[in-house]
C-alpha cells in the first residue's frame, strides 16, 4: 500500500475526479479518486418544489434529495435543505450561481458552494494537506495529527529554476531566451528551442519536489509559456508530473488582479502552479519573506490549504479555512454569501461603539530608563476570555447574561464556546510554544522564530475580519466588542502602573511606555499585577537605557509609532522611521542606521547629548561619499509602488518619469505593482533625464547629489528633529 506525505491535491475536471499525490524516500506515487461534492439550497418551502422541478430538468444536475442540515452557528437545530449534487466538478459553481440568480441573488440561501475543492476533500476524508498517510485502495489512513507540534517534515527535493535573455536591461517577452539556470547549472543550446527541451529533460532527470523562483508568476512563467509559444513546443512545456497536460500546462490558474486592502492598491499575479510538484515563487510570497518554507508549510498543515496554494494567499485565507474546518466538523453548513447585516444603531450609539483602540499621545522627547509593557496578542486572546463571535454576541438563548462589553452593554453567551474562541484557541497556544522553543536552547532559535512568525500574521489579520464586510464569520458587533474591551484593558494597565509609582510616556492599544521611580515595585512585578487585574498576560517587552520618542510631521505632536531605543541587552528598536521602510535607497538606510549605531554607545541621557556632534559626522561622511562618486549606484535606486495607471497622474512626480520610460518600453505596470528608479536630475522637465530605470541602469549614469543630500538630510532629521535639528539646518551642514 502506497503510504507518505501528501504532496499536492487537485481536481482533474475531465474526469470528475480527485488526484493526491504521495511522497516518500523521494518517490510520488499517483492516487486517483471519483468525487462528487455537492451544495445546499434553502428556501420557503412553498418554493422548494418549484426549484427542484427546475433543476430535473437540468442536464448538468446529477442527484437532487432533501437532507436535514444545521444552518446557523452556535443553534442545534436541524433544517431541510435541498442538496445538489452536480454531474461535474466544473458545474458545482455553475449550478449555484444560476439558482442564485433565480432568486434575484437574495432570496434563497446557498451553502457549501465556494469551499476548495482540495480542502474540503481531504476533510471529508478525515486526513489534511502534508499529512503522513497510507492509501488501502479505497480510503486514506491517517498516520498523524494536525496540530502536532513534532511531526515528520517531508524531505522535499527543491532545484532553484531562472532564466537569461539576450539583452541587457529590463526584458521583455520579445527578447530571445539564452539560457536557463537549473541550481547553479546555466543550459544554453544553439537555440531557443533545445534550450528549453534540455532543460526540460535535466528536470525530468532530476525529479524535484519543489521548483522555487524569482518572480516565477510574474515573469519566468510567463516569459517560458510566451517563448515556447512561439517556437511551437507550448504542449510540450510541462513541468509538473502529470503526464498529458497538453496546451495547458504553462498557463495561469488564475488570472493577474489589483485590489484594495487596508489603505493600499496590492497586485497580485496569476499563479501559475504545478501538479504533482510546488512552484513556489519565493518573491511573490508573503508568507515566504516573513517565515520561510517551513512556516508555510507548518501553517498548510493546520488550515489544510496546499502548500503551493497558500503561499500565494496571505493569512486572512489561512484564518477563514481554519474557520471553515472547524465549522464544518461541528456539522454546520458554510454559508456562500454572508448574510449577518449590522444591527441598526443610534446617531450616539454609533459614537460610542466606533471607537477602536485606544491611544495615549506619547511624552516627545528624549527619555531615560523606560519600561516597554506588552500584551501577548491582545485582540486574539480577548476574543478568547471573553467569548466573542458572531453568534454568541447578543445571542438568543440568554439575554439577561451578566457577562457584558463594557461601555457598549452588549450582553455575551454564556452557555456555548463560541467558533472564534474555539479557532483561535489552539492557534495562541501554538504560537506561545514557538516563542517559548525559540528562546529555548534545547531547539533551533531560527526554525522557531520562523515558525511563530507566520502564526503571528494570522493572529493579527483575525480581529480584521470580525469586521470585514465580506468575512464570511465576521460581524461588526463583535469588532466594537473586541476594541472596547481593550480600552478598558489598557485603561485599567495605566492606572495599575500609576498607582505602583509608575509615570506614563506613552500608550497605543496594546503596549505600554512607563517610567519607574525609586521604590516602584518591579517591572515584572508590575506585569503580573496587571494580568491578574485584566484577566490577559502582560509581558515586560524590555527597559530602555534610553528611548526617544519623534513628533508627527505634520502636527508636530507625539507621533504614535515613531521612535527609537535601546534595551539594556544593547538591542535597537525603531519604528516608523526610514530604515523599516521597503521604498527607501539603501544608501539612506545605511546612513541612519550608522547615527543609531553612533546612538548605541550610549547608557545615560547626558552621553546620547555628547554623541549627537559624533552622529553628524556619520552624515558628513555619507554625504561626502555621495558628492566624491563613491556610492554604488545600486544603492541609491528607489522604489514605489504604483497606486494607479500613468495617465492618471496629475502632477509630474518621480514614479510618473519612471512609468513613462516603462510604457515607451512597452512595459505594462498595474497598480500595485513597484517600479524602481534612480534620480539623476529632478529638475528635469523631460522624463527620460529625470530618472533611470534600475534594469537600464550601467553604473555611469550621473546621479542628482542635490536630491539625495536633501533626502539625507530628511533621514537624520528624522532622528534629530527632537533635538532642534530640522531638514533645513542639516542642509546647510551638509
Amino acid at each position: 500500500m502506497p503510504s507518505g506525505t501528501i504532496l499536492d491535491v487537485y481536481p482533474d475536471s475531465k474526469k470528475n475526479t480527485m488526484v493526491s499525490w504521495l511522497l516518500k524516500n523521494g518517490k510520488a506515487t499517483r492516487i486517483e479518486e471519483p468525487y462528487e461534492p455537492c451544495f445546499y439550497v434553502h428556501t420557503p418551502s412553498h418554493d422548494l418544489s418549484e426549484i427542484i422541478k427546475k433543476l430535473e430538468q437540468l442536464p448538468q444536475v446529477k442527484r437532487l434529495q432533501l437532507s436535514p442540515a444545521k444552518l446557523t452557528l452556535g443553534s442545534p437545530k436541524y433544517t431541510m435543505v435541498l442538496e445538489v449534487v452536480p454531474k461535474t466538478l466544473h458545474s458545482l459553481h455553475t449550478l449555484a450561481t444560476l439558482i442564485d440568480s433565480w432568486g434575484r441573488f437574495q432570496k434563497y440561501q446557498l451553502f457549501n458552494v465556494d469551499i476548495r475543492l482540495p480542502s474540503r476533500y481531504l476533510q471529508e476524508r478525515d486526513v489534511f494537506c502534508h499529512a503522513q498517510v497510507t492509501w488501502d485502495g479505497k480510503r486514506f489512513i491517517l498516520d498523524d495529527h494536525q496540530w502536532a507540534f513534532d511531526y515528520e517534515l517531508p524531505a522535499f527535493k527543491i532545484i532553484h529554476l531562472d532564466i537569461a535573455v539576450r539583452k541587457q536591461g529590463f526584458p521583455s517577452f520579445q527578447d530571445p531566451l539564452q539560457g536557463i539556470t537549473i541550481n547553479d547549472e546555466v543550459i544554453e543550446e544553439d537555440n531557443e528551442t533545445d534550450t528549453m527541451l534540455s532543460a526540460l529533460k535535466y528536470i525530468q532527470q532530476i525529479n524535484p519536489d519543489v521548483i522555487a523562483t524569482v518572480n516565477g508568476d510574474s515573469l519566468l512563467f510567463p516569459f517560458l509559456y510566451h517563448r515556447a509559444k512561439l517556437c511551437g513546443i507550448q504542449h510540450l512545456m510541462n513541468l509538473g508530473r502529470e503526464k498529458n497536460q497538453g496546451k495547458n500546462s504553462l498557463r495561469p490558474v488564475k488570472k493577474e488582479k489589483s485590489y484594495f486592502s487596508y489603505g493600499r492598491i496590492v497586485y497580485r499575479p496569476g499563479f501559475y502552479t504545478l501538479q504533482g510538484r510546488i512552484h513556489l515563487d519565493t518573491a511573490q510570497s508573503f508568507f515566504y519573506g516573513q517565515s520561510g518554507i517551513r512556516g508555510i508549510l507548518d501553517i498548510a498543515r493546520c488550515a489544510n490549504i496546499p502548500l503551493q496554494l497558500l503561499s500565494r494567499l496571505g493569512p486572512g485565507t489561512a484564518i477563514s479555512q481554519i474557520e471553515i474546518n472547524v465549522a464544518t466538523a461541528k456539522g454546520y453548513l458554510v454559508p456562500w454569501k454572508k448574510n449577518m447585516p449590522e444591527n441598526w444603531k443610534t446617531a450616539e450609539g454609533l459614537l460610542i461603539a466606533d471607537r477602536g483602540g485606544l491611544v495615549l499621545d506619547p511624552v516627545v522627547g528624549l527619555h531615560e530608563d523606560v519600561v516597554e509593557l506588552d500584551y501577548a496578542s491582545l485582540y486574539p486572546t480577548i476574543m478568547v476570555v471573553h467569548n466573542i463571535s458572531p453568534e454568541t454576541l447578543l445571542c438568543s438563548c440568554c439575554p439577561g447574561s451578566t457577562r457584558r462589553v463594557p461601555q457598549l452593554g452588549y450582553h455575551i453567551c454564556g452557555r456555548q464556546k463560541g467558533l472564534l474562541p474555539e479557532v483561535l484557541e489552539p492557534i495562541l497556544h501554538r504560537r506561545f510554544c514557538f516563542k517559548a522553543r525559540a528562546k529555548n536552547t534545547r531547539y533551533d532559535s531560527a526554525v522557531y522564530t520562523e515558525l511563530q512568525n507566520a502564526w503571528k500574521w494570522v493572529l493579527v489579520v483575525c480581529f480584521g475580519y470580525t469586521g470585514y464586510r465580506n468575512a464570511r464569520y465576521g460581524r461588526i458587533e463583535c469588532h466594537e466588542s473586541i476594541t472596547a474591551f481593550s480600552r478598558d484593558i489598557l485603561l485599567t494597565a495605566s492606572e495599575v502602573a500609576q498607582q505602583s509609582g509608575y509615570e506614563i510616556i506613552h500608550g497605543i492599544v496594546d503596549s505600554l511606555w512607563v517610567k519607574g521611580h525609586p521604590g516602584c515595585i518591579s517591572p515584572f512585578r508590575l506585569s503580573r499585577i496587571i494580568g491578574y487585574r485584566t484577566g490577559i498576560r502582560m509581558d515586560v517587552e524590555g527597559r530602555y537605557q534610553w528611548i526617544v520618542f519623534l513628533p508627527s510631521k505634520a502636527t508636530g505632536v507625539g507621533a504614535l509609532t515613531r521612535y527609537y531605543g535601546v534595551f539594556e541587552n544593547g538591542r535597537v528598536k525603531a519604528r516608523g522611521m526610514e530604515l523599516r521602510q521597503h521604498n527607501t535607497p539603501i544608501f539612506l538606510k545605511n546612513a541612519q542606521q550608522g547615527m543609531l549605531d553612533v546612538f548605541k554607545q550610549a547608557r545615560t541621557k547626558m552621553k546620547f547629548h555628547e554623541l549627537i556632534p559624533d552622529s553628524i559626522e556619520v552624515l558628513r561622511g555619507c554625504a561626502a561619499a555621495l558628492r566624491d562618486g563613491a556610492v554604488n549606484h545600486k544603492d541609491l535606486v528607489c522604489t514605489t509602488t504604483i497606486s494607479r495607471d500613468v495617465v492618471t497622474y496629475k502632477v509630474n512626480t518621480l514614479p510618473k518619469a519612471a512609468l513613462l520610460q516603462l510604457q515607451d518600453l512597452g512595459v505594462p505596470i498595474r497598480p500595485g505593482q513597484s517600479v524602481r528608479y534612480m534620480v539623476i536630475d529632478e529638475s528635469s522637465r523631460n522624463y527620460k533625464k529625470r530618472v533611470c530605470l534600475a534594469e537600464m541602469m550601467q553604473g555611469t549614469e550621473d546621479i542628482d547629489r542635490g536630491y539625495y543630500l536633501r533626502q539625507l538630510a530628511k533621514c537624520a532629521e528624522s532622528l534629530l528633529i527632537p533635538f532642534g535639528y530640522t531638514k533645513e539646518k542639516l542642509q546647510r551642514m551638509l
